[in-house]
């Protein structure tokens, strides 16, 4: 594990100057953590100085440079909050610590949902802070890989694409001493898991030349490609929900998603259309 991790601290609207005197204040007293100060390059627009939900979207990329980043949110910057997180979607795979103040649980647990990774309440205990932080920095940090690994998992790394850098993988495997026990992993869902095995059955027989590790790898395939479709259906292709429903991580099933060509928008807008 690395000795030190850097942070990005969104100076979001309505909250440049407390993030920027909070930064000024404790960074000297966060050891092992640099931060980052991160403006949101018009976050206003000038014609009538309004919010830019994009602005967070466009700052996707950018913010993979830090293992983690900190988004402040009151009730006066919620909704800004709530669409900026909702446009950015799968983009942001930095992992998001929220700092609310003087927020409801719903609200809360909505940004959550939303694909926030964790939050803290004010006032911000320095201590709790540098734990999370370690925590989110070893569930989710770049490394100069070809793999995605998981305990017991290895995919490759998403091909470069759109916002994609070349070379470059998630690594998502908890620190040895820290691994979480089989026993306490989240259950799978019986309803997906019983659908993707189902697709086994459909499966072509294999030629008797073909080799058991082509044959293999073509019967993998096929499964992932269908859990991760019946997943996304279930949870009308909020990925977060999918990734949390099916004990993975979410990176981990974005990683799938771009490895199949999946892409959740079309579940997401057969479940505005009401389709089954």
């Amino acid at each position: 594990m690395r000795e030190t991790t850097d942070c990005g601290v969104l100076l979001t609207p309505g909250h440049e100057t407390a993030m920027r005197e909070w930064v000024a204040r404790d960074q000297p007293r966060l050891a092992r953590v640099r931060l980052h100060l991160v403006p949101l390059r018009n976050a206003t627009v000038s014609a009538d100085d309004s919010p830019d939900i994009h602005a967070l979207a466009r700052l996707a990329i950018g913010l993979r440079r830090h293992d983690h980043c900190i988004l402040p949110v009151a009730p006066a910057s919620l909704a800004w909050t709530r669409m900026a997180l909702q446009q950015a979607g799968d983009a942001l795979v930095t992992p998001v610590l929220l700092f609310v103040h003087d927020m409801t649980a719903p609200a809360i647990e909505d940004l959550l949902q939303l694909g926030a990774a964790d939050f803290m309440t004010a006032p911000y205990c320095l201590e709790s802070l540098r734990v999370r932080l370690g925590r989110l920095a070893r569930r989710g940090p770049w490394a100069p890989s070809g793999q995605l690994e998981e305990t017991g998992a290895v995919y490759p790394a998403p091909a470069s694409g759109r916002g994609g850098r070349p070379d470059v993988a998630f690594d998502i495997r908890p620190s040895p001493a820290r691994r979480t026990p089989p026993s306490v992993r989240p259950p799978l869902a019986p309803q997906v898991l019983q659908q993707g095995l189902a697709g086994l059955h459909h499966q072509v027989t294999p030629g008797v030349h073909e080799p058991f590790r082509q044959a293999k790898a073509r019967v993998v395939d096929g499964f992932e490609s269908d859990y991760i479709r019946l997943a996304l259906s279930r949870h009308q292709g909020n990925v977060a929900r999918a990734a949390r429903a099916s004990s993975k991580h979410r990176r981990a099933f974005w990683a799938l998603m771009r490895k199949h060509g999946i892409e959740a928008a079309p579940y997401r807008r057969r479940a505005e259309r009401g389709d089954v």
